[in-house]
């Protein structure tokens, strides 16, 4: 009898933790959360709001009834899969939202999934139920009740999710970015390691193309560039650079083979430094950009030639 009682309940135990896991989201990598996230993103615009909603809208219109007369032929695009890609888009929304409470955080991401996913699920469902219905032609039977109401929710969802789109859209551009200062964060308690110093540099980098885009600056206005904006992010930017290649030689001096393992990455960021200090001495000097500078490689002192060298330098 005993032994009885143990086994039931060690089910019993076995059970209940089962379903608190199964309440607690599960942690993903950074990697895994934010390809799930881009591969949202991906379909979000080049297939709901991109081709299935514009469809829809075009045949049906985007009034507040459908238009749509009983003898048409309409034949509604899926927003699942078709024949020619069997990718099942409800799968890759379901599963990339679900990620958006998951460790680990993407602060600025997050929120904008969180406030997405009811909207997502109701679009979905909503245009799941409409593509079946046109799809047997059941606005015959109910002379296009159900279709009013479905063609209500999918206006409605359709309206509220075009401007997420748009902040989810700024807030996964800028991720990578984002992603880095979590980093520089985690090194806080070791700042005299260069690997700390490297992710600062790109995130100085990174802050000086914020500011250069803020101010709306091309190699077209480039003397209209506020200085008083720019040159305090500079001059951070300037001495982590300084302490970066200090490091460098430190390591260098000691014969470690670590030299080898920063060797790209500082040879990207003498270039960085160098178009960012180009782009100063342009401003100083009032020399404008010549319609004769040669465009293919950008011009030297330009935003445009700083970005490419940023990108270099994140990539190295």
């Amino acid at each position: 009898m005993n032994k009885v009682r143990l086994f039931l309940t060690l089910i019993l135990l076995s059970a209940l933790i089962t379903a608190c896991d199964g309440a607690r989201p599960i942690p993903a990598t950074e990697a895994e959360k934010e390809s799930a996230y881009w591969k949202m993103s991906s379909y979000l615009n080049s297939h709901l709001l991109e081709k299935v909603l514009p469809h829809y809208f075009e045949n049906l219109g985007d009034g507040e009834q459908p238009v749509m007369q009983k003898d048409s032929d309409y034949k509604m695009l899926s927003f699942s899969a078709n024949s020619r890609n069997r990718t099942n888009k409800t799968e890759i929304f379901e599963k990339s939202l679900s990620y958006a409470d998951k460790e680990p955080a993407f602060p600025t991401v997050d929120p904008i999934v969180i406030r997405m996913k009811p909207v997502i699920n109701e679009l979905m469902a909503a245009l799941t139920e409409a593509y079946n219905y046109y799809d047997a032609k059941d606005y015959v039977d109910d002379n296009f009740a159900k279709g009013k109401e479905l063609h209500t929710r999918i206006r409605q969802a359709a309206a509220e999710l075009y401007p997420m789109r748009d902040e989810f859209k700024w807030a996964m551009n800028n991720l990578d970015t984002e992603l880095r200062k979590v980093h520089l964060e985690n090194y806080k308690d070791d700042k005299q390691s260069i690997d700390y110093t490297r992710l600062k540099f790109v995130v100085d980098a990174e802050a000086l193309s914020a500011e250069l885009a803020r101010q709306g600056i091309t190699d077209g206005n480039v003397l209209d560039l506020d200085m008083s904006a720019f040159k305090p992010k500079y001059d951070v930017f300037v001495e982590d650079f300084r302490v970066l290649t200090q490091q460098y030689q430190d390591i260098s001096a000691k014969n470690s083979m670590d030299k080898y393992k920063y060797e790209k990455f500082v040879e990207a960021a003498k270039e960085v430094k160098a178009a960012a200090s180009e782009i100063v001495e342009r401003v100083n000097k009032k020399e404008k950009v010549k319609n004769n500078e040669n465009k293919a490689e950008h011009a030297s002192g330009t935003p445009e030639k700083f970005s490419s060298k940023v990108a270099g330098l994140i990539r190295a």
